[in-house]
């Protein structure tokens, strides 16, 4: 094809294919100074744009390449200062488009943020249900900023969902889906959720002006902290590209736990940074510390505690591994 450069691919045998002996991979680049990375032999594709970040995919590439990590952390660091630089209106849009497919909130579903109950509350109004009443106990107990964050309770009870704290899922200010979770200690499965794949919790509510965001497993934990949650302790590429697609340091901080080692090992993966704050001796994830020591010296000891390199990471990793 003409205008692009062709070589033996370098991705293949990274992907369980035979290695390429036909010249089946490619690049070719613009005059923007976009680049473009494909092979034809096992279809995978990687493209920067400048002004946009550098992507997970793009970052792998790199190291087939040849590139070793502090090249690819300084081109990631360099890739953030051009997007600085760069008109967001000169940027073209991103060939492929995440989207998720929208799903509405529980039938009767009611936000917890109304004043009035909490003044219901406060005189004993016997019309306000139980449930209602323990949901948005349960909220304040989190330190769930109701002023910032929807929460909604239903007195829908399939699923249990009655006894349920209900978080709404938000895409580009869409609601895509929800997890409700669990109030009582004897409602089972503590979560019950709706939402597509590969989704982060918070994206929507990042700040612009920003220089890291937070990466943490659960959602009550992202909204402790305005972070971001995977909702789950293993990251997945397209959750990456997601978090990446911020253009900022990552800060990924796990659980003090043994399934908190699969998320250090996402991090490693993806090049983020990890922290290890003092409080996770004694408090087993970021919301309860928050309701221990409150969000600003959460937020700080997060960040003086992140470890950016790959042998401190992995010499801390080792102590999770023995809780």
């Amino acid at each position: 094809m003409s205008g692009w450069i062709s070589f033996n691919a370098v991705c293949c045998h990274h992907r369980g294919e035979s290695p390429d002996s036909r010249g089946r991979g490619g690049i070719i680049t613009n005059a923007t100074g976009s680049i473009s990375y494909s092979c034809f032999n096992c279809n995978y594709t990687a493209n920067y744009t400048p002004g946009r970040h550098l992507n997970y995919k793009f970052r792998k590439l790199l190291t087939w390449l040849g590139a070793d990590e502090n090249t690819v952390k300084r081109l990631v660091i360099d890739a953030i200062r051009i997007k600085e630089l760069v008109e967001p209106e000169s940027v073209e849009a991103p060939r492929e488009e995440i989207v998720f497919k929208p799903r509405p909130l529980p039938e009767q579903a009611q936000t917890l943020q109304a004043l009035h109950t909490f003044y219901e509350l406060a005189n004993n109004n016997t019309t306000v249900p139980r449930e209602f009443h323990d949901a948005v106990i349960y909220a304040a107990s989190r330190k769930i900023d109701l002023t910032r964050y929807d929460c909604y309770w239903t007195p829908e009870r399939a699923y249990n969902l009655h006894k349920r704290l209900i978080i709404p899922f938000t895409w580009q200010n869409e609601v895509i889906g929800y997890t409700a979770r669990a109030v009582y200690d004897d409602v089972s499965p503590k979560y019950y959720s709706q939402y597509d794949t590969d989704y982060v919790y918070n994206v929507d509510r990042q700040r612009n002006d920003s220089k890291f965001v937070v990466v943490v497993e659960g959602p009550i934990d992202a909204m402790a902290i305005d972070g971001v949650a995977i909702l789950s302790n293993e990251c997945s590429e397209v959750q990456a590209d997601i978090i990446d697609s911020l253009a900022r340091e990552v800060i990924v901080v796990p659980d003090r736990d043994r399934a908190g080692v699969k998320l250090i090992d996402s991090a490693l993966e993806y090049g983020w940074h990890v922290s290890f704050p003092v409080w996770q001796e004694t408090c087993k994830d970021v919301s309860e510390a928050v309701e221990r020591y409150g969000k600003l010296f959460v937020l700080k000891s997060i960040i003086a505690a992140r470890e950016t390199g790959r042998l401190k990471i992995e010499l801390k990793k080792k102590r999770l591994n023995t809780i």
